[in-house]
């Protein structure tokens, strides 16, 4: 048997969810099921293992929590996994309990031994399992530090800056501005933290706008800075948000402008029910995007 239903690339799901499309255990970071013939593997970035991209191969540490790890149980499926027939899945955790899928994975390598702190503090070895994605138009979340996060956008703004000097209409700045913004490092960030539109979930990273809560016009330079002063939209959506005529309360529900009769609410896709989830930094920003609504 396979995994109960397919699974688009980037898709989020809850544990429950996970459970039920690859009948497998509700918790671990390595979770065997011998019904779907499978191997999930789940890449927690909030939690202990220190796993990396270099390139496009992810280097993914195995399991076992505390002392040196030992290749038996799972690690050993993983290991064997080019030749035992089992297929492995693989997942990224950005945010607690949502899981994004990233597509099956196959080893690119054999895996190695590396060191690395137990939960208890303590350096002990380690295995180091060399992943590469089957689907070539899948990607890891490659994470960098926030130094270079910082310098990248620093770099991008500066370009930006040149475009606001330019001797041309008003609305032309604001276009090639957004534009620029929508699609660049501020965008790759926004990604990183979660692939989906906030408000309706399209998860393909080629639609999906990036936008500042607060206009880049009226921010000061350290909130043009703050991915937390962003939101990742799809098309739609996004010019709802940024023509003001949709915007979120500070826990996350949707308000409509009185404006979009019924039948632009159907076709936009945005009905009064709809709601976000918004961090403790981004209510700041939207409490004003909020009292400006058209």
């Amino acid at each position: 048997m396979k995994m109960r239903r397919p699974l688009a690339i980037n898709e989020v799901i809850n544990n429950q969810q996970l459970r039920e499309v690859f009948l497998c255990a509700p918790q671990g970071g390595m979770r065997r099921s011998i019904r779907t013939n499978s191997l999930t593997l789940i890449s927690d970035k909030t939690k202990l293992y220190d796993d990396r991209v270099v390139g496009n191969i992810y280097h993914y540490t195995g399991m076992g929590q505390s002392g040196d790890q030992k290749m038996s149980g799972q690690n050993l499926t993983l290991a064997e996994s080019n030749q035992n027939g089992v297929e492995i899945h693989f997942f990224e955790v950005m945010k607690p309990k949502e899981y994004t899928y990233r597509g099956r994975v196959v080893l690119a390598g054999e895996p190695y031994k590396a060191q690395q702190k137990d939960q208890n503090g303590k350096q002990r070895l380690v295995w180091i399992f060399p992943l590469r994605l089957k689907d070539s138009n899948a990607t890891f979340t490659k994470l960098s530090t926030a130094t270079d996060d910082e310098k990248e956008l620093q770099e991008e703004f500066q370009d930006i800056k040149q475009v606001e000097s330019l001797t041309i209409k008003q609305t032309e700045k604001e276009r090639l501005i957004k534009a620029r913004i929508g699609q660049g490092t501020f965008k790759k960030l926004l990604i990183q933290r979660e692939c989906k539109c906030a408000l309706c979930g399209v998860t393909d990273p080629r639609i999906l706008i990036a936008s500042h809560i607060k206009p880049w016009s009226i921010s000061a330079n350290e909130e043009r800075l703050d991915v937390h002063n962003g939101l990742l939209l799809c098309p739609n959506h996004d010019v709802l948000f940024d023509k003001q005529l949709i915007s979120f309360t500070t826990d996350g529900q949707i308000a409509i402008s009185h404006t979009v009769d019924e039948k632009a609410r159907i076709f936009m896709n945005v009905n009064d029910k709809m709601r976000i989830a918004l961090t403790e930094r981004q209510r700041s920003y939207m409490q004003d995007h909020y009292n400006n609504l058209v």
